[in-house]
C-alpha cells in the first residue's frame, strides 16, 4: 500500500512541475501589445513626412544593369527568349545576382536544372552566401526540386539527362556555409545580411530579446529596408475562419502606423494596404501612380472607376497593359470600355510611363511566388 501511496505522490510531484513550467511559459510567450511603446517614438518622429526620393526604399536604382531585369520580374512580365537572353547577357559579364535568379527560375526545369545547380554551385564556391543559401537544407527551391524523390528528377532520368547534382546539396553543412559567409557582409554593414542573420539567432522569437530584436527592425526602417517591419507586422495577425485579422484593435493600429511611415517613402507592399485603409488619399494614389504600383491601376478599376469618363478609362486601362503586358481591364471589367472603342493616340501614354519611377522590392530573398505583385 505504502508504495502505491509513493506512486501517487511521485505522480502528483510531476504534474505540479509539469504545471509550474507550463505557467512559467506561459508567462514568458510574446505579448506584442508590449511593443507598442518601443515604436512610440520612431512612428511620431515619420508618420507624417513623405519622402521626395521616389527609390528611397527601392532595392536598386535605375542606374544599376538589374534594374530593368527585376522591374519586369515584378511587373510579371511574360516570360519570353529575349528575357532570357537578358539574364544570360548579365551572368556572362560575371552578374552574380542574374545568375542567382535565373537559376533559382530554373531550379524546377528539368532540362535547364543542371547548368542552374551548376552556376549556384559556383559562386557558392567563391564565397556567395546567397548561393550557398539557396543550395541547403532551408531552401524550399532546393527541398523540392534537387532530392531524389523528386519527380522532375524522376522525369530528367527517363530521358537520360544529368541528375548529377542528386543527393548533393540541401544539407545543414551548406547552410552554415551561407551563415558564415552572411557573417562577413553583415560585418561591412549589409542590411539584409544582419536581417538573416538576426533571424538564424531566433531573436524574433526570444522574449528575452523581444526590445533587442524591436529595436533592430526600426533601426532597418530608418535606413529605408522595410521586409523586416513588413514581416513583424505579419507576426501581428491571425488566421481566422474569416481570413487573416490582426490580433487586436491595439495591434491593428500599430501596423497601420508602421505601414503608414513605410508608405511614405515609396514602398509598394505597404502603400497597397495604405491605399485600402485611405481610398480617399488623392496624394497617396499618385504617388502610387508614379512608383508604378498595380495597387493603384487595381483601386481605379474596383474604387475609383466612377472618377474617370469613358475616355479616360480607356487610356487608363492602356497604359496598364503598356506597363504590365495585361489586358485585363479590356477583358475582366464590364463597364470600361471596349479596346476597339478608340484609337490609342487619344493618350499620352509614352509621356506617363516616362513620368513614372518605378521602385524595386525584389531582392534576393524575395520568393518567387511574391514576384510580379508590384
Amino acid at each position: 500500500m505504502s508504495v502505491y501511496k509513493n506512486i501517487r505522490k511521485i505522480a502528483f510531484l510531476l504534474f505540479v512541475v509539469i504545471a509550474i513550467s507550463a505557467c512559467k511559459e506561459k508567462e514568458k510567450a510574446i505579448n506584442p501589445e508590449d511593443d507598442i511603446p518601443l515604436f512610440k517614438d520612431f512612428i511620431e518622429r515619420n508618420i507624417d513626412k513623405v519622402a521626395d526620393d521616389p527609390y528611397i526604399s527601392s532595392t536598386v536604382r535605375p542606374e544599376s544593369e538589374m534594374y530593368d531585369v527585376l522591374l519586369d520580374l515584378q511587373r510579371g512580365t511574360p516570360w519570353s527568349k529575349e528575357e532570357e537572353n537578358r539574364f544570360n547577357r548579365l551572368i556572362e559579364k560575371g552578374n552574380a545576382h542574374a545568375t542567382i535568379l535565373l537559376s533559382r527560375l530554373r531550379m524546377n526545369d528539368i532540362s535547364k536544372k543542371s547548368i542552374a545547380v551548376s552556376r549556384l554551385a559556383k559562386l557558392m564556391s567563391d564565397g556567395n552566401p546567397y548561393a550557398a543559401y539557396w543550395l541547403s537544407n532551408r531552401s524550399y527551391r532546393c527541398r523540392a526540386h534537387l532530392g531524389s524523390s523528386s519527380l522532375g528528377n524522376k522525369v530528367a532520368k527517363d530521358l537520360g539527362l544529368d541528375t548529377s547534382y542528386e543527393n548533393k546539396y540541401c544539407t545543414e553543412e551548406i547552410y552554415q556555409k551561407a551563415v558564415e559567409g552572411f557573417k562577413k557582409l553583415a560585418a561591412q554593414g549589409d542590411l539584409r545580411a544582419q536581417y538573416f542573420l538576426l533571424k538564424d539567432q531566433g531573436l524574433d522569437k526570444s522574449v528575452e530579446k523581444r526590445e533587442e530584436y524591436i529595436k533592430e527592425v526600426i533601426r532597418f526602417a530608418e535606413a529605408h529596408y522595410y521586409k523586416p517591419l513588413m514581416d513583424y507586422i505579419d507576426s501581428l495577425q491571425k488566421q481566422t475562419n474569416d481570413g487573416v485579422v490582426f490580433r487586436s484593435e491595439n495591434l491593428e493600429k500599430i501596423a497601420f502606423d508602421l505601414l503608414k511611415v513605410a508608405s511614405n517613402n515609396n514602398y509598394i507592399p505597404a502603400m497597397g494596404t495604405v491605399m485600402y485603409y485611405e481610398e480617399n488619399n488623392d496624394e497617396l494614389f499618385e504617388r502610387m501612380k508614379k512608383v508604378g504600383g498595380s495597387y493603384y491601376f487595381l483601386s481605379m478599376a474596383l474604387d475609383r472607376s466612377d472618377e474617370l469618363n469613358k475616355q479616360e478609362k480607356y487610356c487608363h486601362a492602356l497604359l496598364y497593359e503598356k506597363i504590365f503586358k495585361d489586358s485585363r481591364y479590356f477583358i475582366y471589367y464590364d463597364d470600361w470600355p471596349d479596346k476597339n472603342d478608340y484609337d490609342e493616340s487619344i493618350c499620352e501614354i509614352d509621356k506617363e510611363i516616362a513620368e513614372m519611377k518605378p521602385m524595386i522590392y525584389i531582392d534576393y530573398f524575395t520568393r518567387i511566388a511574391n514576384w510580379g505583385r508590384g
